[in-house]
């Protein structure tokens, strides 16, 4: 997947490993692991088969790889893109801890709850913030909009609030249920 997610972010223009992984922290990042050490070998099956180049840029001493897709890779992204969207089991290492909470102490059980709910609301907090400045900067522009491009990438905003604002009910719920036993 993080292939995909490269090709898709390379078709907004070049980037560096870097530059690609803050951009996943602030976009597919939500819902999928942006790790430099997940990048670099997706960046490396890219460019050996063909759909991904890199140039070199001289800042100084110091030398930054770009990567650009190629025809290739767009026309294997878009491919890609077009199939059949495939149910998955959800991951979520708090339900699994949760299962075994039978183990754990009720008051520990709280903590560990109310501490996850925190986290929760961080996100939510970023996530706002985030989408308020994206319309503060599309009504800002003056020029003619990708309004495809900007549609799909709310609505994967407004699904990524919408899931988190979700999982801070569920919780808010289930620790007031701990609460009460």
């Amino acid at each position: 997947m993080q292939d995909k997610i490269i090709l898709g972010l390379l078709l907004d223009g070049d980037k560096s490993s870097y530059e690609l992984q803050k951009t996943m922290e602030k976009s597919t990042g939500y819902f999928y692991n942006a790790s430099q050490g997940s990048i670099q070998p997706a960046l490396k099956k890219l460019m050996s088969n063909s759909h991904v180049t890199c140039s070199e840029q001289h800042q100084g001493e110091r030398v930054k790889k770009i990567y650009r897709i190629t025809d290739e890779g767009k026309q294997a992204f878009i491919h890609w893109a077009s199939q059949a969207i495939e149910l998955e089991k959800p991951r979520d290492p708090a339900l699994v801890k949760m299962y075994f909470f039978n183990y754990v102490e009720q008051g520990r059980r709280i903590e560990l709850v109310e501490q996850y709910l925190q986290e929760i609301k961080s996100v939510i907090a970023t996530m706002t913030i985030m989408k308020q400045m994206s319309q503060e900067q599309i009504a800002k522009l003056q020029q003619p909009l990708d309004t495809g491009k900007i549609e799909s990438r709310m609505a994967t905003l407004t699904f990524g609030l919408d899931y988190y604002t979700f999982l801070n009910e569920w919780y808010e719920k289930y620790v007031m249920q701990l609460k009460n036993e």
